[in-house]
C-alpha cells in the first residue's frame, strides 16, 4: 500500500455536521491517510456523542484515526470522581454533552453513572501527545522549561502561553489546538516555514463570531491548509 497523507484536524467541540464535511467532502479520507485529532471533541456544539461515535466509526472502518486527549475529554472523565471535578466541567459546558447522552439533571457527578461506561473507557485510552517525523502533536502547548515536556500533562491540556520548547522540539513543529485564532493568522503560521508552532484551532463552535466559526485542518506534508465553514 502506497503512503497516504498525515492529516490533521484542531478543536471540533460537537461539530459533527462540520467535522463529517471536512473529513469526507474537503480532506477525502483513505484508509492509506493517517488523520490526527488535537482534541475537544465534545462541549460546548451541538452533538459531542455524535463526535465520538463517528471518531469509533471511522476506527472501526479501518480508516487510521489518532484521536488525542483535550482539556475537555479530561475534564469529562475526571467528572465521574467528585463534585468539585463535576462542577469544572459544568463551568465548561459539559451540561451540553450531558444533554446529548439524554441526562438533563445536571446536580451532582453521580448523574455519570448514566453515561455508558465504554465512552468513559475509550476516552480514558486517549493519548496525550503524539510523534510523526518533524512534527510533535499535542493539545495545547509544550513547558518551554521541562527536559521532558511530554511528561508536564498540565502544558499539554491547558497552556495558552504560546511558548515552545525549542530545545526539546529540535528541527521539529509543534501542531496544537486549544486556542481559537483567525484564519488568517493560521494560514500565516502554516505558510512560514521558519514558525516552529501551528496552532490549528480555527474556533469552529463560535460560529457567530466574525473571525472564528472554522474547522481547520493541515496536511503534515504539503502543507495544505483545509478550512471548513461551520454547518451546524
Amino acid at each position: 500500500m502506497k503512503r497516504g497523507r498525515r492529516l490533521v484536524i484542531g478543536d471540533i467541540h460537537g461539530c459533527i455536521r462540520t467535522f463529517r464535511k471536512m473529513v469526507e467532502e474537503k480532506m477525502k479520507l483513505t484508509r492509506s491517510d493517517t488523520l490526527f485529532l488535537l482534541g475537544d471533541y465534545i462541549d460546548r456544539g451541538p452533538d459531542s456523542k455524535g463526535v465520538i461515535d463517528y471518531i469509533i466509526s471511522l476506527q472501526k472502518r479501518s480508516y487510521r484515526v489518532v484521536p488525542l486527549m483535550g482539556n475537555h475529554e479530561i475534564m469529562f472523565i475526571t467528572a465521574v470522581h467528585s463534585n468539585a471535578f463535576f462542577d469544572l466541567w459544568m463551568l465548561n459546558n459539559g451540561n451540553t454533552t450531558l444533554r446529548d447522552f439524554g441526562i438533563y439533571d445536571q446536580t451532582s457527578f453521580r448523574v455519570m453513572k448514566k453515561i455508558p461506561v465504554t465512552y468513559l473507557d475509550y476516552v480514558s485510552g486517549l493519548r496525550y501527545w503524539e510523534e510523526t517525523h518533524g512534527f510533535v502533536l499535542v493539545h495545547a502547548g509544550l513547558d518551554p522549561y521541562a527536559e521532558d515536556p511530554l511528561r508536564n500533562s498540565d502544558f499539554l491540556l491547558w497552556d495558552r502561553t504560546g511558548s515552545i520548547n525549542e530545545r526539546f522540539l529540535g528541527d521539529r513543529t509543534l501542531i496544537h489546538g486549544h486556542t481559537p485564532r483567525p484564519l488568517g493568522e493560521i494560514w500565516y503560521e502554516v505558510n512560514n516555514h521558519r514558525s516552529k508552532c501551528i496552532c490549528l484551532d480555527g474556533g469552529c463552535v463560535y460560529n457567530h463570531h466574525p473571525s472564528l466559526g472554522n474547522l481547520t485542518g493541515l496536511d503534515l506534508d504539503t502543507r495544505e491548509l483545509y478550512h471548513c465553514k461551520n454547518v451546524e
